[in-house]
């Protein structure tokens, strides 16, 4: 849900310039989409057969997936070749999905990561990635040109096509007065069984009453603590209103937090290399700061 909440913000910015949006989605990604637009036209469109264990072995976990993941690359080709068609697409944006592209217009590319988060025997897997990138017309990168939220995830060493563009986050299109302050939000994000650990982690210690958990429908949270769940709306009204957020490492939380007041408490997801070295990166920054 991470890619979701990105694409609402610049979603934003292409109804902004006029352009009539088409959003191919799941029914549980177009639930949320349209919340936050009521007159999109939508697609539906299946998701990649992805199943994350929860122990940890990310790689691993999509190893053993890689034959139905490439099947289902495949067939998203095909499928977006028929919506341009259908529906007289001049412009495919692809929020990191490889088959998402059309060689009949032009295909972009978006993605917070040029360069995967690899140990040395997995560079078959960089190249591969970069292989497929390089079948779009352009990549956006979603960081600043000096890659300062990034780092090297975002650096650029063998592209050609590649634009920066800056974060993007749901918050940006938001008034942020608030009528109402809340010093504590815990925020579980995430795959559902990574999601449930981090809320498990959190209540083994003892909890202020009066923070507060905002989780998703499908998050068992111990009775007697403040949760919110449902809406995205209602979501992003607690956010905004938050001194202090503890929350996974995630790149899309490190965009909103561009945009959001609160102080920001990062925990790595374990196993998971990209958060663990946004982390890292992170933590530095503010270790050279104070």
């Amino acid at each position: 849900m991470g890619h979701v909440s990105r694409c609402i913000g610049l979603i934003h910015s292409l109804i902004a310039q006029k352009n009539t949006v088409f959003i191919a989605c799941s029914a549980d990604q177009r639930e949320i989409f349209e919340a936050y637009f009521d007159d999109l036209q939508y697609i539906n469109h299946a998701g990649y057969p992805f199943n994350f264990r929860g122990k940890g072995m990310f790689s691993m976990d999509l190893l053993m997936r890689f034959r139905s993941l490439s099947k289902r690359r495949k067939q998203e080709l095909q499928e977006t070749h028929d919506y341009v068609n259908e529906y007289s697409i001049d412009l495919v944006i692809s929020d990191h999905r490889y088959g998402f592209r059309s060689d009949s217009v032009p295909s972009i590319f978006v993605t917070h990561q040029l360069n995967l988060p690899v140990l040395w025997y997995e560079l078959p897997i960089q190249g591969m990635h970069r292989r497929l990138m390089k079948k779009f017309s352009k990549i956006w990168v979603l960081d600043y040109s000096d890659h300062r939220l990034a780092g090297r995830l975002s650096a650029n060493d063998a592209l050609h096509t590649v634009e920066y563009i800056g974060p993007y986050s749901r918050f940006q299109w938001y008034d942020f007065e608030v009528e109402q302050s809340f010093e504590k939000v815990v925020l579980a994000s995430g795959p559902r069984v990574y999601a449930q650990q981090f809320i498990n982690e959190i209540t083994l210690d003892e909890v202020d009453p009066q923070t507060v958990f905002v989780v998703n429908d499908d998050i068992d949270v111990p009775e007697g603590l403040n949760v919110i769940k449902g809406d995205w709306l209602q979501k992003d009204s607690i956010l905004r209103a938050a001194k202090h957020i503890v929350t996974r490492s995630g790149y899309s939380t490190f965009m909103d937090a561009q945009y959001l007041k609160a102080t920001m408490e990062y925990f790595p997801t374990p196993g998971q290399r990209e958060q663990e070295y946004l982390f890292q990166l992170h933590e530095a920054k503010k270790a050279s700061i104070h």
